[in-house]
């Protein structure tokens, strides 16, 4: 009998306290109640068993051959590397991925499922925690042996489905594939649950007595700890990049007790570099000396440059700068800031798409309806925005409905350079080409079923049938109010009425 498992009620609560009252301690493990202290020479042995002592714990000692212990233990670790225990990567067999963590250390396992349904190792991998890593709750542990396990063995994991063994059950509601990112976690574990959705794996529990490989790599840590954590040279996204960002928290922090932002607000504030700060002032926090507008750092004047820099690294556009920017950082004026970047940019100038240069050059139309009964024919200017429509009761080319509302609209307005439209039948007919070529107009369609490619008719149309629903009067009045209104409202591209 056991009487120190009967005092404790629970053999793991009482493994991992053993653990962690011997850790650090060279030369020594143990095994539920059991205390191994082993040494190279039989002077070493004594001075470990000494040190041992002074934890006041009793321990079975086994005292054996130094020389032959350090053969064996040898001997073990060129087993570990040698083709007797390890198999080579295979594409077609099934991946498995077994992980642990312990309070000092992580461990790993690779390996294929082989044909008789025994696991062949691939590759072994384990490292010793941070002083910081060892502070993190056991669910944080175990979840850092899981990511640990996926950014080293990546460039096996990466577009494969594979699975993985861990012992710790909290783990399968987390990190599984079939839930969504769990948004009341920590803000670690919803970094590595977004690093995973990368990934395709099955996560299945494994008890510890069943996941004895990844166990044992994790319970042998070095004696130096690392200053930072090892990163992987197989970089996933760029949520690794966050600690080398171009502006830490403390750069801020050293800015804000320069400018005195993070000081007690006066009354009223004159200096007009402080007054976005003074108006926002119920919304600014503090945390760890770093500067936020709800969850969004405010950058101080030395690296808005920097971060300004890698909003504008691909060159994606005034908008998606914006967006993108919106979501992480502020300072007064950053919308203004983007826009002169991206205005200023001469390569995004060259590749920027030229918009019409003069009125009714080109020309959209298509068709709305059935609509209440009628046919709508919308034509708009790229250039200008004017709207004009035309109602009918048919859209059959043949009938010469399309080129007469067209010819109105030609006498008010002069002929086009290009009209663009659809592969309708009320566009593609003779009729309409032949209409077309005796005014010398260019006809371009869009591609079929594509209606982006013809985007701004497309939206009139839902704008102009959404207007006209809303109205109670008859149709004819409906449209002309309709067209009253829209041809005085300033355009949102332009920023004038058409």
């Amino acid at each position: 009998s056991n009487p120190a498992l009967f005092r404790v009620g629970n053999p793991d609560i009482f493994q991992r306290t053993i653990e962690g009252l011997l850790n650090g301690i060279p030369f020594t493990g143990a095994l539920l109640d059991n205390i191994l202290i082993s040494g190279a020479t039989d002077d070493e042995h004594l001075r470990n068993l000494e040190e041992n002592h002074s934890t006041g714990y009793y321990a079975r000692i086994k005292h054996g051959n130094g020389g032959q212990n350090r053969q064996k233990f040898e001997r073990s670790k060129n087993l570990l590397q040698s083709s007797t225990v390890l198999v080579h990567y295979d594409p077609k067999k099934k991946l498995l991925v077994a992980c642990d963590a312990l309070p000092y250390g992580v461990g790993a396992v690779l390996s294929h499922e082989m044909e008789d349904g025994t696991e062949k190792p691939i590759a072994f991998a384990s490292r010793t925690l941070t002083e910081a890593e060892k502070k993190y709750s056991q669910l944080d542990k175990e979840g850092l042996a899981m990511v640990f396990a996926v950014k080293k063995f990546h460039q096996f994991l990466y577009g494969r489905h594979f699975t993985i063994y861990t012992d710790h059950k909290p783990l399968l509601g987390i990190f599984s594939s079939e839930r969504a990112i769990p948004q009341m976690a920590s803000s670690r574990i919803q970094r590595w649950a977004l690093t995973m959705s990368t990934y395709e794996y099955d996560v299945i529990f494994r008890p510890g007595k069943e996941n004895s490989n990844a166990d044992a790599l994790s319970r042998l840590p070095l004696k130096i700890e690392p200053s930072t954590t090892p990163i992987p040279s197989e970089v996933v996204n760029l949520m690794d990049q966050l600690s080398r960002s171009p502006v830490d928290a403390g750069y801020q922090a050293i800015d804000n007790e320069r400018s005195g932002v993070s000081a007690r607000w006066p009354t009223v504030v004159q200096d007009d570099s402080i007054k976005p700060y003074f108006t926002r002032r119920n919304e600014l926090s503090v945390q760890e000396g770093c500067l936020l507008w709800g969850s969004r750092a405010v950058i101080p004047p030395q690296g808005r440059s920097q971060v300004m820099d890698i909003l504008h690294q691909t060159h994606p556009g005034m908008s998606q700068m914006k967006g993108l920017a919106r979501g992480y950082v502020w300072w007064p004026g950053m919308d203004k800031a983007i826009e002169e970047r991206a205005r200023s940019c001469s390569t995004c100038q060259i590749h920027q798409k030229v918009p019409p240069k003069a009125p009714m050059h080109p020309i959209l139309v298509d068709y709305a309806g059935p609509f209440m009964g009628k046919m709508f024919l919308l034509i708009i200017d790229a250039h200008s925005k004017w709207l004009d429509i035309h109602m009918t009761n048919s859209s059959n080319a043949e009938t010469t409905v399309v080129a007469s509302q067209l010819r109105m609209t030609f006498a008010s307005q002069g002929l086009p350079e290009m009209v663009v439209s659809d592969k309708g039948p009320a566009f593609v007919s003779k009729e309409f080409e032949e209409f077309l070529r005796k005014n010398e107009v260019r006809h371009v369609t869009s591609a079929p079923y594509h209606p982006c490619s013809n985007g701004l008719v497309e939206r009139t149309v839902q704008t102009f049938k959404q207007a006209m629903k809303k109205q109670k009067d008859f149709l004819q009045t409906r449209l002309s109010r309709f067209l009253f209104k829209y041809r005085i409202t300033p355009h949102t591209t332009t920023g004038q009425a058409p």
